[in-house]
């Protein structure tokens, strides 16, 4: 008698995978499993791919789990990063704006300057092409 589906299954993982134990709040596990509801992917995928990314050993940088097959997924992508994007320009826009007076001709002002301008031109194109 041959093997089941689930047994051959189970055989390669355990050759191929190692299982981790995470332990987060309630909510934190909630609003995650929604979430991945939502964009139609595995938690184990999107938390085996940002492993791979903190730790160095990523192929690439894309984040496959956000849904950019069709147009409007793409659209739903672009509002994600822009809203990112938003987030660190206003941080680095308030780390520039409390740099005292006398500091406002020091490299990390200009470097902080030229971050949010860059930031903002990054939003506008999004915003003109999406």
């Amino acid at each position: 008698m041959g093997k089941t589906s689930n047994e051959v299954k189970q055989r390669y993982n355990e050759g191929h995978y190692v299982q981790l134990k995470v332990s987060v709040s309630p909510q934190i596990a909630t609003a995650f499993k929604a979430k991945c509801d939502e964009n139609g992917v595995s938690m184990a995928g999107v938390l085996s791919q940002y492993m791979a990314i903190y730790s160095g050993t990523a192929a690439k940088s894309s984040l496959p789990f956000i849904k950019t097959k069709t147009r409007p997924d793409r659209r739903e992508s672009v509002k994600t990063l822009s809203a990112k994007l938003e987030q660190i320009r206003d941080a680095e826009e308030a780390y520039r704006d409390n740099i005292p007076a006398n500091l406002q001709s020091s490299p990390n002002f200009d470097a902080a300057d030229d971050t949010v301008a860059a930031l903002t031109d990054a939003l506008d194109l999004l915003d003109d092409a999406y």
